[in-house]
């Protein structure tokens, strides 16, 4: 027992000594919710005091330690479709309202990706489009933590203080994403310049646990019905 004890400790004090310089989901929570909270980039030494031994895959963890919600980056086109409208309960087949996919479609058409954030179960689904990089899975990454972040606090909030009845929740999570979309176009650049002057090595692709979908959106009329 005492052999056993003493080599779980040094195991235990080896993998605390490990510093990575990729950013993979903790190591990026860690970073990004500090960032947008503290406007200050952590480096990989003082990030590595702070990563859990042991962390659930996916969970969008704030700068706090509050979990906000969970991600999941690279998903198929159809998972993200399932979650954007309920499905028929025998044959599966997702009820969509051409508008909404349109907008989601049109406000991430200069992005290389899509982002749909589900309120009732706080997940964040991120289809990459063909061509994605690293840089810009993690700037979906840090949009996801965003929107779970406000997501959270919104729920939080007085009754009396939030607005009911003006829209329907999907009208709603299109607001945010338009909102969180345009604060970290603005951000992200300067964000990245920070971190890689920190120390993090941006080129890694670390976000993703396996192997994901690309997907290729080609749609020549968003006001007609998708197919």
């Amino acid at each position: 027992m005492l052999l056993l004890s003493i080599h779980l400790a040094t195991n235990y004090a080896a993998v605390r000594a490990v510093s990575m310089r990729s950013l993979n989901r903790q190591r990026a929570n860690i970073v990004l919710s500090h960032m947008i909270q503290h406007e200050k980039a952590l480096g990989p030494i003082e990030v590595s005091k702070r990563e859990r031994i042991f962390e659930r895959d996916g969970i969008l963890r704030w700068t706090d330690g509050q979990v906000v919600g969970y991600g999941r980056i690279g998903v198929k086109l159809q998972t993200l479709l399932e979650h954007l409208a309920p499905s028929h309960e025998k044959t599966r087949s997702v009820r969509l309202e051409a508008v909404e996919l349109s907008e989601l479609v049109k406000l991430y058409k200069d992005e290389s990706y899509i982002l749909w954030f589900d309120v009732s179960t706080s997940e964040a689904f991120i289809v990459l489009k063909q061509g994605s990089t690293p840089n810009t899975q993690l700037k979906a990454w840090t949009q996801a933590l965003l929107v779970a972040w406000r997501a959270k606090k919104a729920i939080k909030q007085p009754l009396a203080s939030r607005e009911s009845g003006a829209e329907s929740p999907s009208a709603d999570t299109l607001s945010e994403l338009h909102l969180t979309l345009r604060q970290i176009c603005e951000t992200f650049e300067e964000y990245a310049e920070r971190l890689r002057t920190a120390g993090w090595d941006l080129d890694i692709a670390a976000l993703e646990t396996r192997s994901g979908t690309r997907t290729v959106i080609k749609i020549p009329n968003l006001s007609q019905s998708p197919k």
